[in-house]
């Protein structure tokens, strides 16, 4: 099932150099406002000693007040700005705890393919060819379920794109759809190796020849190097014109789950945030990670260790070593203790060795880092528990934030281990719907038994962990989203967005309520990413990361959460969405 993940994060080293600079017309965020009361409404502060609130001042970049309203307009001192909510809520800014902005700003510029099937993907593919009759065809959004077991092939592509070449990236972010101009351009033929046999690799006919689908990042990498680099300048373009859309939809910080490094410099393309940070340009503060998605491993923790020294700005920070502990169920690379239910001899796999697993977390947590491990089987969930349980052992106490992300499956034996080594875990709850993906496809893969057990933050809140949400946008199983309120809905209702009557996603007790959700996309998250202690709470002394929505959540059936209106965005003392000066709309 795809659900995955850690995305083309894995970049690796396929980006070229190029400029930093913003793209003409952009506008610097508003200077801060000398102080500023949000009162007359619903504060919901996720301070469990203070869970509600009628008003809160700002004065600067910072809370001072939280509390009624005359407390807070006596904090907020004359000449403030009054915001008046008239019963609209308050709420901390968003935090996404994975998620992958330069490349999702990258990926989906081109045509989209997120439609019902293969006969409405093939149409959108000729429409923009039509539309855009030169250059390389970049696309993102098709499914495995559109075609059949053998999946796409370059002989579709090759009927509307002859000439020039084309990369079509899977909504899970870890396949390609690619031309046969693609795969010359690349020098791919029956005769080129697979980057990682067994687990990244070129689909081949009953002759050796590629099909045209190419599984997992150091195979995919290697096209788009061929095909169109990531270079800088297309990076800082591309997130600048996203990066409104975050703040728009209530994001004030983020971790880049898997940053792609420049060529010969793993933290280059750190320089995009901190380059729009120094323009005015930057709407969420950002947490970096350097990637090792396969082997040799002997340079990882240094070269994480380099991008924390090296990157410590205002918005800006870095220094998690990001882990692509396996692939995807949909091209059986996830790594699971029992066969795939459709393929009987395989249990998938990990790029990594029991030594490399040994020396990436155990080292990593020597050098106090903390590690956010992907990991999409319940075989790889285990053994990132193993590990840090290892360097739990090994190494002297520390406050220790390491993550395991996506878990799709947990094998309940797995499930106390969480709470018992304080490991993060890490879900994209926009996953947590009865589609095609977890349902269709993943029952192939996974049998009824272990489909019936998917994603369970219930259970593991339970068990004492600490939940954190992270859309993982741009990938995905079903549907692409970067919207918070997106994966906050699925997690209370487990059932698709837009449809209240839609089967819900088994099992029913893994529904989380509202605060649960909340808490996982603003304080959860913010304790993943290390900072707590300035987001992810409306509280006295931290920094103003709010977001003003349009109704109470708590006051609207559930399957309205998705279409609550953000009115305004405030990051860091700063207007990035929305207006102070707008009231509450009829």
């Amino acid at each position: 099932m795809c659900r995955n993940c850690s995305l083309v994060a894995a970049l690796g080293d396929h980006t070229a150099d190029g400029s930093g600079a913003a793209p003409p017309g952009s506008s610097p965020l508003p200077e801060l406002p000398p102080a500023v009361v949000f009162r007359g409404g619903a504060v919901y502060t996720m301070n469990a000693r203070q869970p509600w609130a009628q008003a809160v001042a700002v004065r600067g970049n910072r809370i001072v007040a939280v509390g009624g309203d005359n407390e807070a307009t006596a904090a907020a001192g004359p000449g403030a700005r009054t915001v008046e909510l008239n019963g609209r809520m308050l709420l901390p800014g968003f935090i996404e705890a994975h998620i992958h902005p330069l490349v999702g700003s990258f990926f989906t510029s081109g045509v989209d393919l997120q439609v019902a099937d293969r006969d409405a993907a093939l149409a959108a593919i000729a429409a923009h060819v039509r539309a855009h009759p030169t250059g390389p065809v970049r696309g993102f959004g098709w499914r495995v379920d559109m075609f059949g077991p053998q999946g796409p092939t370059r002989a579709e592509l090759d009927e509307l794109i002859p000439d020039r070449p084309a990369i079509l990236f899977a909504i899970d972010a870890h396949s390609a759809w690619v031309n046969s101009a693609a795969l010359r351009l690349a020098g791919i033929t029956r005769d080129t190796a697979d980057p990682v046999p067994g687990f990244s690799f070129y689909v081949r006919d009953d002759d050796g020849e590629p099909t045209g689908w190419v599984l997992e990042l150091p195979a995919v990498l290697g096209l788009v190097d061929a095909v169109e680099p990531m270079t800088r300048a297309v990076l800082t373009r591309l997130l600048a014109q996203w990066a409104p859309k975050a703040a728009a939809a209530g994001i004030t910080a983020v971790f880049d789950a898997g940053l792609p490094p420049g060529p010969g410099d793993p933290g280059a393309l750190v320089g995009v945030y901190t380059d729009l940070e120094a323009q005015g340009l930057l709407p969420f503060r950002v947490v970096a990670s350097h990637i090792v998605k396969a082997p040799p491993v002997d340079d990882a923790v240094a070269r994480t260790t380099a991008l924390r020294d090296r990157f410590a700005t205002d918005l800006v920070k870095a220094g998690v070593l990001k882990i692509l502990g396996d692939g995807t169920a949909e091209g059986y690379t996830a790594h699971l203790l029992e066969p795939y239910a459709d393929r009987p001899d395989s249990v998938g796999s990990s790029p990594f060795s029991p030594q490399d697993w040994h020396r990436l977390v155990v080292d990593a947590d020597a050098a106090g880092l903390d590690v956010h491990i992907h990991a999409i089987g319940d075989r790889t969930v285990r053994t990132a528990l193993d590990a840090i349980e290892a360097a739990v052992t090994h190494n002297p106490p520390r406050d220790r934030r390491h993550v395991i992300a996506h878990l799709v499956l947990v094998d309940e034996a797995d499930v106390p281990r969480f709470g018992e080594l304080g490991v993060i875990a890490q879900f994209s709850a926009n996953w947590f719907s009865a589609d095609p993906s977890t349902v269709e496809i993943a029952l192939q893969r996974y049998g009824p038994h272990r489909q019936r057990r998917f994603f369970r933050p219930r259970a593991l809140l339970d068990a004492g962990a600490t939940i954190a949400f992270g859309t993982d946008w741009p990938a995905a199983g079903y549907f692409s989203t970067y919207k918070p309120l997106d994966a906050i809905q699925v997690a209370v209702t487990r059932r698709l967005i837009g449809r209240p009557d839609a089967d819900m996603l088994e099992p029913e007790r893994e529904r989380l309520d509202l605060h649960q959700a909340l808490h996982a996309a603003t304080l959860g998250a913010a304790r993943a990413l290390r900072l707590d202690h300035v987001a992810g709470s409306i509280e006295v002394g931290k920094a103003a990361d709010l977001v003003v929505l349009r109704r109470n959540l708590f006051d609207l059936d559930p399957h309205e959460i998705a279409a609550t209106p953000i009115d305004v965005t405030m990051m860091n003392g700063r207007v990035t969405h929305g207006s102070l000066s707008a009231g509450r709309p009829g």
